[in-house]
């Protein structure tokens, strides 16, 4: 399909400041993967791409040609910033090979360490989040206000990131925070990295918070090829602190850039962006396409009736499929999208029943083996990326029953003793397979595949716990295979690899079924037919939004729903609802939905 003009534009738009407000379906990915390829061509110069999902960074990589993937770094910025403290950590004192704690209770475990270790008492979640916002504001221990009632915060908050440090260990929140004190306090870094990469890109700029906006300024002093693209729209992230106007108020303050829009909408019928222009008047977007398309509205008396009928719907549409769309329609092409997760739980129900398939595609899959053999083997992968990870060492000793070592990684590598719960011979696999990522990383591959034919031949397991290991272990061969792609041998490196998965990078989302998706989870994404459930006042929007901001970001969040649909969106409520202590409930319709039956003319269809 040839560009438009305006998309043509922002194509062949090449040195100085620009921002693009691109509408849902409006050829983003497709304009911004055009513009780096011409800079590369025209300009032989290197371009740093900057996204908010491993999804969206790796759409934009498979769009361009092998021969340029040298002069162009697409990532997100968690990842670039994460480059960032990695490489050049040592300069404002970080230790070397750091790697990141991803859960959430490793976290609060260590918090907890350090404030026994200051023999005081507070509340963990409270402590927890008080750091949190300091590290997210980039406050250091020093900057902040000696007053008595911060006092104590201040001496866990250091000795927290002792514990941290002598772990050498980074919480999530380190990395903007680091990648920030770095670029500032050695400002010939930024210039160095702007040096390499000529032109820098954002995508969704309008889910920006601040700490991320100051990284990129700091950054770019001095530098002018930067583009920012996004749609404030479809602005969702407001409790990550995200905030559209980053975009654009404190974009076009800062840099002064040509300002272009792309209205057009290529991916959905009429119907749908004409019920989406309703609950969002603002957007920019236009229909492009004949076709109208189905937008339809349904209520139903509860939630069992509502699951019941989406899905026969489903096997309807898979049967016999629809003027809508062309040719038949699969698995792939069918979403069900929800405010929450709990949502979903009769329809999970019922589609286990019907064997009809269906999977979260908006879950991002970290280090969270389902066996407790696995989630071991997890653990001392860790200890051998860190030798000094003693968070790691302590979480196997425990699960395997025996007394910590001083010497962590030679009793990891060395001592098969385990408790009765653990299988024996499962855990020699483990410990062999230590061995060999220990003296070589290129032999990570091998040694899994090793792992699972003598899990397959290991008659003492029973077929649960097998099926639950061989699971596991092929979640690691994708993601050590996704990660192969991207390396060369002999310059892998087991942390770095650790890190990767732990940011999500190496997440294979390619499971076959019904996707089942929050709407948060559902960004960026598109499908033929979309089924937006729970439309309650309380459930979406939800309760408690309150502020106008919330509230706002819940219209979006609508409006986001309503534009995954390509063709057919059918948008459902309820009468009554089971509460989980077990009353019934009676529900008002969304307010979203008597927008749409008062100003869009859409019919509700009452069914039993």
């Amino acid at each position: 399909m040839n560009l438009t003009p305006k998309q043509q534009e922002i194509v062949n738009f090449i040195d100085g400041p620009l921002l693009v407000t691109a509408g849902p379906g409006s050829g983003k990915t497709r304009v911004l993967t055009q513009r780096i390829i011409n800079i590369v061509q025209s300009k032989n110069a290197r371009v740093l791409a900057l996204t908010f999902s491993n999804k969206a960074a790796k759409e934009i990589q498979e769009r361009i040609e092998e021969d340029l993937y040298e002069k162009v770094e697409i990532g997100t910025i968690h990842s670039f910033c994460l480059e960032i403290v990695l490489n050049k950590g040592n300069q404002i004192g970080l230790p070397d090979n750091m790697t990141i704690i991803e859960d959430y209770n490793d976290k609060l475990e260590l918090l907890d360490q350090a404030i026994k270790s200051l023999s005081l008492e507070l509340n963990i979640k409270f402590v927890s989040d008080k750091i949190k916002k300091y590290k997210q504001n980039l406050i250091l221990p020093e900057m902040i206000s000696k007053t008595e009632e911060e006092q104590d915060i201040i001496l866990i908050y250091e000795t927290y990131n002792n514990i941290l440090f002598a772990n050498r260990v980074l919480d999530f929140d380190d990395i903007l925070f680091y990648a920030y004190r770095i670029l500032i306090e050695k400002p010939r870094i930024a210039k160095n990295y702007m040096r390499y990469y000529k032109y820098l890109m954002v995508d969704e700029a309008q889910d920006l918070n601040l700490t991320q906006y100051r990284v990129i300024k700091a950054l770019t002093q001095n530098f002018s090829n930067i583009m920012m693209v996004g749609d404030s729209s479809q602005s969702i992230y407001g409790f990550n602190g995200s905030d559209s106007k980053i975009m654009t108020e404190n974009f076009v303050k800062d840099f002064h850039p040509r300002e272009i829009q792309l209205r057009e909408n290529f991916r959905s019928s009429a119907n749908i962006i004409k019920a989406a222009k309703i609950i969002q008047p603002n957007t920019v977007s236009k229909s492009v396409y004949p076709l109208k398309g189905l937008l339809q509205i349904n209520n139903f008396v509860n939630e069992e009736s509502e699951a019941e009928w989406i899905v026969s719907k489903i096997e309807y549409l898979l049967k016999f499929g629809s003027d809508n769309v062309d040719g038949p329609i699969s698995y792939a092409d069918i979403a069900i999208l929800g405010r929450n997760k709990y949502l979903f739980k009769n329809l999970e129900k019922l589609m286990s029943e019907k064997e009809i398939p269906f999977f979260d595609a908006g879950s991002s899959t970290r280090l969270n083996a389902e066996s407790e053999e696995i989630a071991i083997f997890e653990n001392g992968l860790k200890v051998i990326a860190n030798k000094y990870d003693e968070l790691s060492y302590s979480k196997v000793v425990n699960m395997v029953g025996r007394k910590k070592n001083e010497e962590m990684l030679n009793d990891l590598l060395f001592n098969d003793e385990a408790g009765d719960d653990i299988n024996r011979a499962v855990f020699k696999k483990i410990i062999e397979c230590w061995q060999i990522v220990s003296n070589d990383i290129d032999n990570f591959g091998k040694a899994i595949n090793d792992m699972k034919k003598s899990i397959q031949s290991e008659k003492s397991l029973s077929d649960n716990l097998r099926f639950l290991i061989e699971n596991d272990l092929n979640l690691w061969l994708t993601r050590w295979q996704m990660y192969c792609k991207e390396s060369i041998v002999g310059d892998r490196n087991l942390s770095r690899f650790l890190n990767n998965v732990s940011l999500g990078k190496h997440f294979n989302n390619h499971s076959e079924g019904v996707s089942l998706l929050t709407v948060h989870g559902s960004k960026g994404l598109e499908y033929s037919i979309v089924f937006v459930l729970g439309l309650n006042q309380g459930t979406f929007p939800d309760y408690r939004a309150k502020t106008l901001s919330q509230l706002q970001e819940e219209r979006n969040n609508m409006f986001v729903a309503i534009t995954r649909a390509k063709r057919e969106c059918y948008l459902s409520y309820v009468n009554y609802k089971m509460m989980p202590w077990g009353d019934l409930k009676k529900q008002q319709i969304s307010e979203y939905l008597n927008d749409l039956t008062s100003r869009g003319n859409i019919s509700i269809n009452y069914i039993d």
